[in-house]
């Protein structure tokens, strides 16, 4: 299994955060020009809600189906965890209120978790059958670049240009 974490302390208040989780519909798609669709099926994130999310990156089309599996929350903090419908991705959303405004982390798993069977599927998966997809950098730099999409818009309200739909579409097919 392949895990990438990263995470930003961000200053602006924990409610900013807040706010922009329980709006993730609308802002997943407002928060990187490259993010092209979220459909929350059930209309939120409780523990068995789907979800589909759907970006296109370096010109890959990353488009995943999953459920909810874990949702907590209290004044300070917020945790969810979602499970792509083949179980081999594991997205994490974590927001934590701190002394200077709100800490955010985003956590990627890829892989199957079985003991014997995962590392030889894993194997299979990330380098014969989807090795351009599993480019690891690639993906960790898109959200490290999320992260400053994500600062700019809880500290300033500003939101990154989109990108017309069109051309990220057209650059996948080129």
């Amino acid at each position: 299994m392949v895990t990438l974490t990263e995470s930003v302390n961000i200053p602006a208040p924990y409610e900013k955060l807040e706010a922009w989780i329980l709006n993730f519909r609308e802002e997943f798609v407002k928060w990187s020009p490259y993010h092209i669709e979220c459909d929350m099926y059930d209309g939120g994130y409780q523990v068995g809600n789907r979800i589909r999310f759907r970006e296109i990156v370096m010109n890959l089309d990353y488009n995943v189906t999953g459920t909810i599996t874990e949702c907590e929350q209290d004044r300070d903090h917020f945790r969810i965890v979602f499970q792509s419908d083949r179980k081999t991705a594991f997205i994490t959303f974590e927001g934590q209120r701190t002394e200077t405004g709100c800490h955010f982390s985003h956590t990627e798993a890829f892989g199957m978790t079985a003991p014997v069977i995962g590392p030889v599927m894993n194997f299979l998966i990330f380098r014969v059958f989807f090795r351009k997809k599993a480019n690891w950098q690639l993906i960790r730099d898109d959200m490290i670049l999320d992260y400053r999409y994500l600062t700019e818009i809880l500290t300033k309200g500003i939101y990154p240009d989109r990108i017309p739909l069109a051309k990220l579409l057209a650059d996948i097919e080129a």
